[in-house]
């Protein structure tokens, strides 16, 4: 986990839609690369989405039958009115889904990556008998990550399977309950999305966005565990724009660090991961231990002591993988064996040693981040975005997701998944939990 000695070679440059690459760095990665102005074209093999005629129709069948209700008095014309209003809603709603419907038809049919889910309709009594199962993509504690193909629209999604056991065993309903509140209020191109939920006997299930592209983690030790200015600036760019997204909801992430953060198929972030997402009490402060020591602020290391801690910490974990991003190693922990009261220890000397090709300017950023010192400490992404390591960033074609990104993941065919590790398959003879709360479980 040292730091890299040498600065590394980047090629990359930040850049914008439209803007024109520099000199070598051509679109390589894909047919259609993300951010290149470039439409991708149709696939002449299927044939082209069909508009919906009826939809018009019955609107103004609805609107007639409104009017028609309007007409005369008492008890009777208000049940008219109240029947046509039902039935506007009605049509409101079918005219919606049937838009969405083929919009999905649309992408499917001309995107070169139609194959992966960005919406998906899964009606209600949902089960895992509408999946195909591909192969397992991620494992931990509480469950299995599989990718899924969905059979009634052939698109494919990630389906997170969470042990109903484990929940109970160690009292984790609050955070399977605020992660499923979060992913349901949450809107932004760089959070995963989450398409429902459903539960059987023994787990309840996520029906995520797919994120083709894998870890960042990956990625970043791949490039021999360092990644260039230019690039870290773009994928905090877009890291910022989502922790700015989940505060707004109200919540803090509290587990911010390279393996959440996952790369779409066109290379830009998805934060994933929203298990120890939570909202602080009425003064505003958190007190649960979660996350990973090497990203965790002093007031979350010594929780205890310090009473709690407010949603800022998230920009604390920030500041440790931009600097982790530049060098291959956090500022405080430059082991894993090293337990949270080291790691406090370092994070009080406030001492971080950094290479000496780091930029002056990520230098200044890094150092306000990460003070023990929580009066100077920057705390609000506002300061972040206007500092001066972020001068030139356009933070509204960011959002827009029109910055380029330095890297396109290679997707060669329908359900790729070769960005993600080998496991084993899943264990369909697990048997089904003998003590188990179903009121932990209610709304999924």
């Amino acid at each position: 986990m040292g730091c890299a000695s040498s600065a590394p070679k980047e090629s990359y440059i930040f850049r914008y839609v439209g803007d024109a690459p520099p000199p070598g760095q051509e679109a390589k990665n894909s047919k259609v690369v993300a951010g290149s102005g470039e439409e991708p074209k149709p696939n002449k093999a299927q044939e082209p989405v069909q508009q919906r005629k009826s939809a018009p129709a019955m609107t103004n069948t609805m609107d007639k039958m409104r009017k028609s209700s309007l007409a005369g008095k008492g008890s009777k014309a208000k049940e008219r009115f109240k029947m046509a209003k039902q039935a506007s809603a009605g049509a409101n709603a079918f005219n919606k889904a049937g838009k969405a419907r083929d919009k999905r038809i649309k992408r499917k049919n001309t995107s070169p990556h139609g194959w992966i889910a960005k919406d998906m309709h899964l009606g209600p009594h949902c089960s895992m008998d509408k999946f195909d199962v591909k192969r397992v993509i991620g494992t931990g504690l509480m469950g299995t990550v599989a990718l899924c193909k969905f059979k009634k629209d052939e698109t494919w999604c990630a389906v997170k399977m969470v042990k109903k056991d484990y929940v109970c065993r160690h009292n984790d309903g609050r955070h399977i309950h605020a992660e499923r509140k979060l992913l349901n209020m949450a809107d932004n191109p760089f959070i995963c999305s989450l398409f429902g939920t459903f539960q059987d006997k023994k787990f309840i299930y996520f029906v995520l966005e797919y994120a083709a592209g894998g870890e960042l983690f990956s990625r970043l030790h791949n490039k021999k565990g360092v990644f260039g200015a230019q690039t870290s600036k773009f994928y905090l760019a877009e890291i910022l724009l989502a922790l700015k997204h989940v505060h707004a909801c109200g919540y803090a992430y509290r587990d911010l660090k390279p393996e959440n953060i996952m790369l779409d198929e066109e290379g830009h972030c998805k934060l994933i991961d929203f298990g120890f997402a939570a909202k602080p009490d009425k003064e505003g402060l958190l007190h649960t231990n979660v996350g990973t020591p090497a990203y965790l602020s002093p007031e979350q290391l010594n929780h205890k002591k310090t009473g709690g801690y407010r949603m800022y910490i998230d920009w604390w974990a920030f500041g440790c993988i931009m600097f982790e991003f530049m060098t291959g190693a956090t500022p405080f922990c430059k082991s894993f064996k090293e337990s949270s009261y080291e790691i406090y220890l370092k994070v009080l000397k406030g001492k971080i040693n950094f290479p000496g090709y780091f930029d002056k300017d990520a230098k200044d950023l890094v150092r306000q981040l990460t003070t023990a010192d929580v009066d100077a400490r920057i705390k609000d992404p506002e300061p972040i975005k206007n500092h001066q390591w972020f001068s030139g960033v356009d933070w509204s074609r960011v959002s827009n997701r029109e910055a380029v990104p330095p890297h396109v993941p290679r997707l060669k065919e329908t359900g790729d998944c070769h960005y993600f590790d080998q496991y084993g398959e899943i264990d369909t003879t697990e048997k089904e939990p003998k003590k188990i709360d179903p009121s932990v479980f209610n709304g999924f």
